[in-house]
């Protein structure tokens, strides 16, 4: 019986699968059923503007735009997820100008299950293994981390089970993306193509925070701001507001931009040729002036961490003990210059001061907190903490509590043994990634090892200080690394057969 059921529901699996693929993606809607759905949207579009509001029309064409983006996610694995992960870009601005009306975390959920879901699909057609790439030391710890999630369903601290079940579904969401991002980078030019799309994307999101600086918010971008007191006095420091760009606050621009312009760096550092290495570095400037724009201290700290992981890992080379000592030049002259009425030099020169008020009122929580992790070993539950406590758990002790550091977060709601787990996820990540920089002797393969490596650790660096890992659309980016580190050794593997095939048949010769 349960075969019969498995096998029914795998017949009408592919069937509807066939059906949208032939109707939607070859015969582009030009069939009578195409015909007929287009004559039926145009009724309903036509009887709603006339009915009701023009409103109406615009809601349905955004909805069928919506729909196409779904269909392109379903069906072409790598569309989707450039689609999703640009979408991830302007979302939240599109959202300022309806006053944040718009669901935009549904939205991207699903662009994310849909491109998930197309792989499951197009696995079942083709009888393809559905864990082909999971034989890695990364996915075996995210895969225990995920069995330690559904342990914390049953935590006996937390009050409500809504909470969990949010934080679940987001830690899927990443799971989801790391997953797609395994089958998208197939060769290393798709690699390359991400690259090219995300620095692209981070260099317009860098240049228009410039634009908000020099030029100014616009009319709805500052309504947008001003409208919330607390979010205006949050933003307001130093006599301006800080900067957001496309994205959601200035903290999560102001990380982006500093862990983007560290891989736009090390790519300029590498074997490329002076065209690209002018437009990386460009790139990385117009990021570096958003990152301080964004007046963000955590940013300001991860570029010179990333940095200097970059010069550890690179320390033979010529080239990098002038771009070091140049650097720390630099970053000496921005520290300890004769200058003092720039409010966005003072702000950074705030980040390397140990009697910065916010910083030490940051300490005093975490040593008031530590009694309460040590009782709890798991933790108060999820989503237990902050704004997110007193909306699934009010009445929680952690409820409203200032989770400021993402490794806190995990401390609070996850207990001590969760902080380990986490802790021991990272350095799995880091240390895969590392060992196999030093392994490859492709130097192409080893720039972009060194590309993924800085941002990767300037992420961690980040998530003392802020909740910084999982926000969007610098999901994308992390997940995705970790997809890259594993694939990029198979890509070095196929390099070095091809090279032996090539000798042996020389040889023979």
């Amino acid at each position: 019986m349960l075969k019969l059921a498995k096998h029914t529901y795998n017949s009408f699996t592919k069937w509807v699968y066939n059906v949208l693929y032939d109707q939607v993606y070859q015969r582009k809607l030009n069939s009578p059923l195409g015909y007929m759905t287009l004559l039926f949207v145009s009724l309903v579009i036509a009887v709603g503007v006339a009915k009701i509001h023009f409103l109406v029309g615009i809601g349905i064409v955004a909805g069928l735009i919506g729909i196409a983006t779904v269909f392109a996610c379903l069906f072409e694995t790598k569309l989707g997820f450039y689609l999703s992960t640009g979408v991830s870009f302007f979302v939240f601005y599109l959202n300022r100008m309806v006053n944040d009306a718009l669901p935009v975390g549904i939205l991207i959920d699903v662009m994310i299950f849909m491109n998930f879901t197309g792989i499951y699909f197009r696995k079942t057609l083709i009888r393809e293994r559905y864990w082909q790439y999971s034989k890695n030391p990364i996915t075996y710890i995210y895969f225990i981390y995920l069995a330690f999630m559904l342990v914390e369903a049953f935590n006996p601290s937390m009050y409500s089970i809504g909470g969990w079940i949010f934080a679940f579904r987001k830690y899927l969401n990443f799971m989801m993306i790391y997953f797609v991002a395994l089958h998208v980078f197939e060769s290393f030019d798709d690699v390359k193509q991400f690259f090219k799309i995300w620095l692209s994307l981070c260099a317009l999101s860098g240049f228009y925070g410039v634009f908000q600086q020099w030029v100014g918010l616009l009319p709805f971008e500052e309504y947008w701001v001003v409208s919330d007191p607390l979010k205006y006095r949050l933003y307001f420091q130093g006599g301006t507001i800080r900067k957001f760009s496309f994205l959601s606050d200035p903290t999560s621009y102001g990380i982006l931009m500093a862990s983007t312009a560290l891989s736009a760096i090390a790519l300029a550092m590498g074997p490329v040729s002076k065209k690209h290495r002018r437009y990386l570095l460009i790139g990385a400037l117009g990021m570096m002036l958003g990152m301080a724009f964004s007046g963000t201290r955590t940013a300001y700290a991860m570029l010179p961490a990333g940095l200097v992981l970059y010069i550890m890992m690179t320390i033979t080379s010529r080239k990098t003990l002038a771009f070091a000592i140049i650097s720390t030049m630099v970053f000496v002259v921005v520290i300890f210059g004769p200058f003092h009425s720039n409010g966005t030099i003072n702000r950074i020169r705030s980040t390397f001061q140990s009697e910065d008020e916010s910083l030490n009122v940051r300490d005093v929580n975490r040593h008031y907190i530590q009694p309460y992790i040590w009782r709890h070993p798991l933790g108060g539950g999820m989503s237990t903490s902050g704004v997110g406590g007193e909306i699934y758990n009010p009445g929680h002790p952690l409820a409203g509590f200032p989770p400021d550091s993402g490794f806190l977060k995990t401390a609070l709601e996850a207990g001590w043994v969760g902080l380990i787990l986490g802790c021991i996820l990272y350095f799995i990540v880091m240390q895969t990634g590392i060992r196999q920089y030093y392994r490859t002797r492709n130097p192409e393969l080893r720039t972009y090892y060194l590309a993924i490596m800085v941002n990767i650790f300037s992420m961690i660096i980040a998530n003392y200080a802020q909740v910084a890992i999982g926000q969007i659309p610098g999901a994308f980016m992390f997940y995705g690394s970790l997809a890259m580190i594993i694939k990029l050794r198979s890509f070095d593997t196929n390099t070095q057969t091809e090279n032996k095939s090539v000798l042996n048949k020389t040889e023979l010769k």
